[in-house]
């Protein structure tokens, strides 16, 4: 009888200890001292319950990856900051962490419209995300995209888009993330149609950045497309203004003739073929209308209307081409 007693008042005596060991390691450890607590990529119920006690969040590393189990979360941790108190218990804070209830990260929008050259596009983001100009261009210099896409540098590359950044991005995010969206918007049917019209891929964006600076209206694209792979074909310089004004670093209302004879391999009205690389960011008409050309009528020239409408008079020979000159100059539209 004495060792039956005995045996019971040690069993009272452990499930008392137990109670009181569960109720202090499931209370919060008091007060309310606020905390933004990090949990990183591919941590675990382990690895998040010992930075919880490190951090005075909660009482027993153990207790936590327990109720961890418990509540079914072990593996439903979701990384980024969080906003917790010393005051919450362990359940809450582990239901949080679980649902991903982050703080919201202030962001940024920027619009980087088309027919931008990639100092342009780089004083834009730089401007907006309060990124320093040099970590900018560093950041767009040492891309690693540049070798996988085959070009010595970014022109052209950073898309047209309207986008919105995370405050907490550095210069290579924001570069690697604005040219992934270009690749990303690229019609895979696009590789299909330009071995049909002799054009690799990056000859294709170098055209399409010439018709992003020569066609204001979507719809004349693919006309102005098509005229420039028909003197392509025909050994014809393309004769660009758009290209000549690359090569002088602005753009001019007017171009002279003294404009058109400097020497540069982007000075289209000098040498044939296309020039060496982009002269902007072309959007996603001008390379759907590279891709996709209208060459139906034969147009070999146009020029602009200059009534404001951003239009063109198409015409197939030299002699039409020169009437049309005349009639813009007289103020006619056709």
């Amino acid at each position: 009888m004495k060792r039956f007693r005995i045996l019971i008042s040690a069993i009272l005596i452990l499930s008392t200890g137990s109670v009181v060991l569960y109720s202090w390691a499931s209370s919060p450890p008091g007060g309310s001292r606020h905390v933004v607590f990090e949990v990183r990529r591919g941590w675990g119920a382990r690895t998040i319950a010992e930075a919880l006690q490190d951090s005075g969040l909660v009482r027993s590393s153990l207790y936590v990856i327990w109720r961890a189990g418990r509540l079914g979360v072990a593996s439903r941790f979701e990384a980024g900051e969080y906003a917790l108190d010393s005051s919450m218990d362990p359940d809450s804070i582990l239901l949080m962490i679980a649902s991903g209830d982050v703080i919201p990260v202030p962001t940024t929008w920027v619009t980087l419209p088309e027919g931008l050259t990639l100092d342009q596009s780089l004083e834009a983001l730089s401007a907006s995300l309060d990124i320093p100009p040099d970590s900018m261009r560093e950041a767009a210099s040492e891309s690693p995209l540049l070798d996988s896409l085959g070009i010595p540098d970014l022109e052209g590359y950073l898309f047209p888009e309207t986008y919105e950044f995370a405050d907490t991005l550095g210069a290579a995010e924001v570069i690697d993330r604005v040219v992934r969206t270009g690749l990303e918007r690229w019609d895979p049917s696009w590789d299909t149609d330009l071995p049909a019209i002799g054009l690799t891929r990056v000859q294709a964006v170098i055209l399409a950045s010439i018709v992003e600076r020569e066609a204001k209206l979507d719809e004349e694209r693919p006309l102005v497309s098509g005229v420039f792979l028909a003197r392509l074909r025909r050994g014809m310089r393309l004769e660009s203004c758009a290209t000549v004004q690359y090569s002088l670093g602005e753009v001019r209302e007017r171009l002279s003739l003294a404009d058109l004879r400097v020497e540069s391999p982007y000075n289209t009205y000098l040498h044939a073929g296309l020039p060496p690389g982009p002269i902007c960011s072309p959007g996603t008409a001008s390379l759907s209308a590279v891709a996709n050309p209208d060459t139906t009528e034969g147009y070999l020239y146009f020029v602009s209307r200059e009534d404001g409408t951003g239009g063109h008079l198409f015409a197939t020979s030299l002699t039409g081409h020169l009437a049309n000159i005349r009639s813009v100059r007289s103020g006619g539209t056709h």
